[in-house]
């Protein structure tokens, strides 16, 4: 009966990841508002301007358009799920990342300019972080001695700080924040990949956008897990909230780099320091470093 109700919390939990990260991303704009001399907008607006885009009928170029953002939220949201549930973490990562890749393909596949432009430097941040999280990963295994979320316990941060510090550059150029909004850039490109969604169907690509984030910061905190659920579940809200807390500064005190800056920051210094965890780690258990 216990396991019953334990599965009915991941899946009430799996519901509310959308609800949480808007929630996240509202308090970002109030931190930026807040760090610009600004008022800002209420934490929950971001939650609201989603539902008002589910609530409008919208327009799409083609049926690929659509058929490709449907798809990246299924995969996005099964991600999630996976990686609630505490299964197989490397099957959550490759999902999340075929969804990303079918938002790719839904920019390509209409005939605009900023849409194409905003896929291909959407690709290149798929090529900054993916490796990264894929070393994470493999090192949050290493470190627990399995791929299954569930069992990778204790304070893995402690064992792997550098890989945990690896995800707060990951986790900057997936909520598409300075120096690394690189396929939004207003300025430059209108909206990138999402400038031909509107209403239902824009709304469909930041839903499927939110639980991207939520598997990332599901990642993250992998690394922190305490035995005392209270304790746990304090820490992973104090670790969450330092994360939106330092993205919102860096936001706010950079300017936009070039997408082949961000590409050879991600691939030196963050893969690097995430190969170079690993390795001290092997060379420890293994006895050659005391």
């Amino acid at each position: 009966m216990s396991s019953m109700f334990e599965q009915a919390a991941l899946l009430a939990l799996w519901a509310a990841v959308p609800l949480l990260v808007g929630v996240l991303l509202g308090l970002d704009r109030v931190l930026t508002a807040r760090l610009q001399g600004r008022r800002g907008p209420s934490v929950l607006q971001s939650l609201r301007d989603l539902t008002k885009l589910l609530h409008k009928k919208g327009s799409y170029v083609n049926r690929s358009q659509v058929l490709f953002a449907y798809g990246a939220l299924a995969l996005q949201a099964a991600a999630a799920l996976v990686l609630i549930m505490g299964s197989d973490v490397l099957t959550a990562f490759l999902l999340s990342g075929v969804g990303c890749f079918l938002m790719v393909m839904a920019a390509l596949s209409v005939r605009s300019p900023y849409s194409h432009l905003g896929a291909q430097r959407e690709l290149v941040q798929m090529m900054a972080t993916e490796p990264v999280v894929m070393m994470v990963v493999l090192s949050l295994a290493y470190a627990s001695g399995s791929f299954l979320g569930a069992e990778m316990e204790g304070m893995l941060v402690l064992a792997l700080p550098l890989a945990a510090a690896a995800m707060v550059p990951v986790l900057l150029i997936r909520l598409e924040k300075s120096p690394y909004d690189i396929a939004t850039a207003h300025s430059e490109i209108v909206s990138g990949p999402y400038v031909e969604f509107s209403g239902r169907g824009l709304g469909i690509t930041k839903l499927a956008h939110w639980f991207e984030l939520g598997v990332m910061f599901g990642i993250l905190l992998l690394f922190f897990r305490l035995s005392d659920p209270a304790l746990d579940l304090v820490v992973k809200g104090l670790v969450v909230l330092a994360v939106v807390l330092t993205t919102a500064v860096i936001d706010n005190t950079t300017a936009r780099l070039t997408r082949w800056r961000m590409l050879r920051f991600s691939l030196t210094l963050c893969l690097g320091a995430v190969m170079l965890n690993l390795i001290v780690l092997y060379l420890v258990d293994s006895g050659v470093i005391l």
